[in-house]
């Protein structure tokens, strides 16, 4: 769905289900060296991720931009809640910019700053993982 995408009314574990098929396509990814695809791969997991806890705390939207998601957690998770630290802001901006450098830009991506992408993908998804199970 692009920069559309959005929770459509099907439970939280099918995003959660996205987040984490993402995430294991960045990891493989990044293990076979193709950097661009786990930078695109890595910030797809914390969106979907993202969607996901929104849904957890009742907040759903038909379609979510890149900046509005990313607005709401700050606002609605971070902020209000303080369900989440202030870094998966960070980490949601930092991941966006690499994810479009990867995939508009021809450029050649740091490998550590990819690396780094995806170990904070993977702390991001489990730990709305851990939210949920609470």
């Amino acid at each position: 769905m692009g920069q559309g995408a959005g929770d459509t009314g099907q439970g939280k574990e099918v995003l959660l289900e996205r987040a984490k098929e993402f995430l294991k396509a960045a990891e493989m990814a990044l293990d076979a060296d193709y950097h661009h695809a786990a930078a695109l791969c890595a910030y797809a997991a914390m969106f979907w991720a993202a969607i996901a806890a929104l849904a957890l705390v009742g907040v759903r939207r038909k379609k979510w931009t890149h900046g509005g998601l990313k607005d709401a957690f700050r606002d609605e998770l971070v902020r209000r809640r303080q369900v989440y630290p202030d870094r998966f802001v960070l980490w949601l901006s930092e991941a966006y910019e690499l994810r479009c450098d990867a995939h508009y830009e021809l450029i050649t991506l740091p490998v550590k700053k990819v690396r780094r992408l995806v170990a904070h993908a993977k702390e991001f998804v489990e730990t709305v993982m851990e939210v949920k199970r609470k």
